[in-house]
């Protein structure tokens, strides 16, 4: 039962990793080398993006700040769990792994609504090797992507599958 729990919790980090990783609808930043582009610290809007030595997640960071800690920390962390879990099945991670075809601004609205009944995660009866995958492995590299704790259901605290996944009890 418990297992099922961290499994919904797993695959909502895998999600809320790819979106974010993606920065979801934002345009992809440009470098000064390309033509045209504006140098990270001249950027439009203000401040300039923090450094990558800087990144720690915070859901009020700015929008494009967002977007540099998914590409620069999650999509890295979270493609090497997929492609180890499965090279072949993952072996094209992108931010539409979590976000869809068509980008959708966050990876819930996307990714499979996860049901729990009793307590219980109920995909974990048809589907119990992504279950546990997501227990094991996905949840816990994303929790620690993001500085969280994985949850614990418990306390009900820290990172979990409604990180990436709706959620109906």
């Amino acid at each position: 039962m418990r297992s099922s729990s961290l499994f919904g919790l797993s695959w909502s980090l895998v999600a809320a990793t790819a979106l974010l990783a993606c920065g979801g609808s934002q345009p992809a930043a440009t470098t000064p080398a390309e033509p045209g582009a504006t140098p990270a610290a001249e950027a439009p809007g203000g401040e300039a993006p923090a450094a990558e030595g800087d990144l720690v997640w915070s859901d009020s960071m700015p929008t494009k700040d967002k977007g540099i800690f998914m590409k620069k920390k999650v999509m890295p962390a979270m493609s090497k769990v997929f492609q180890d879990h499965d090279a072949k099945e993952y072996a094209d991670f992108s931010c539409k792994t979590c976000h869809g075809p068509s980008m959708k601004p966050k990876p819930v609205d996307f990714l499979p609504t996860l049901h729990f009944k009793g307590g219980k995660l109920t995909e974990a009866d048809t589907k119990p090797e992504v279950v546990k995958f997501m227990h094991d492995s996905v949840n816990p590299a994303m929790a620690q992507v993001f500085g969280k704790p994985p949850y614990d259901p418990a306390t009900q605290q820290g990172f979990g599958c409604n990180g990436c996944h709706k959620v109906e009890m």
